[in-house]
């Protein structure tokens, strides 16, 4: 019998749940709107947010390939290149003036790479289309996993098959990152500054950098999905002996 204490956990888990599915819905709406704003304003102007510190994509090859030359050639490990000094603006572009926090701004007169830009999470803190997909795709699998949990027969193939997806679900938008950065090097143009030896597309940051786990958590959760289903077989083999 399960302890009444947890019994209310696993319920305000699942309303907690419920509030993700709402917001994720919620949010959709809002990202349909602000699609329709940022596509047809006669603004052209667009603000990507910057990380200096190292490229958007493969920074652990760009620290690797930097630790190694500085040792081939008997140089002291360089300084990550961190924030960057306020630039004047440009005829194209300018950094805003708070170096601790870079911000590209420019004019995009494409609606189409503005709202494509808007889908991929660079010109909103909090609304992107993978993020959606994330907020709703882990609502839906965990409110199902801990309705059955609360039952009477918790331990069940559907729940181990739930929790496979979500582990699958994370893996496949860490994989995406990867696309979704490709595609902001080719939406954004090639703007170079002296400090960095990349253009600043390449140091442009999406808002599911903070929200999608990384593959470790997608990793251990199929290895818990694979233990639990073990468990269910198991589990099921005994009764049917008895």
């Amino acid at each position: 019998m399960t302890h009444p204490f947890f019994l209310t956990i696993l319920r305000v888990a699942q309303a907690a749940m419920w509030l993700v599915l709402l917001t994720a819905g919620g949010m959709m709406l809002v990202l349909a709107g602000r699609t329709y704003d940022v596509a047809s304003a006669p603004e052209t102007e667009v603000r990507l947010r910057l990380d200096t510190f190292r490229p958007n994509l493969f920074g652990f090859w760009h620290d690797t390939q930097a630790g190694y030359e500085d040792g081939k050639q008997g140089r002291a490990p360089r300084e990550q290149r961190g924030p960057l000094p306020a630039l004047p603006p440009s005829a194209n572009f300018k950094l805003a003036a708070d170096p601790h926090a870079p911000l590209l701004r420019y004019r995009e007169p494409s609606a189409g790479k503005r709202a494509s830009l808007l889908a991929l999470g660079a010109l909103d803190d909090s609304l992107s289309v993978p993020g959606l997909v994330f907020l709703g795709g882990c609502g839906w699998l965990l409110l199902g996993l801990l309705r059955e949990v609360a039952s009477s027969t918790p331990f069940t193939v559907a729940n181990a098959r739930r929790l496979g997806k979500l582990a699958l679900l994370i893996r496949g938008l860490n994989l995406w990152r990867y696309v979704a950065y490709a595609l902001v090097w080719g939406l954004v143009p090639a703007y170079h500054v002296a400090e960095l030896a990349r253009p600043l597309s390449h140091y442009v940051r999406l808002n599911t950098d903070e929200l999608v786990p990384g593959f470790e958590v997608g990793f251990i959760l199929l290895i818990i999905a694979a233990v639990y289903q073990r468990g269910v077989a198991l589990s099921q083999e005994a009764e049917l002996v008895i």
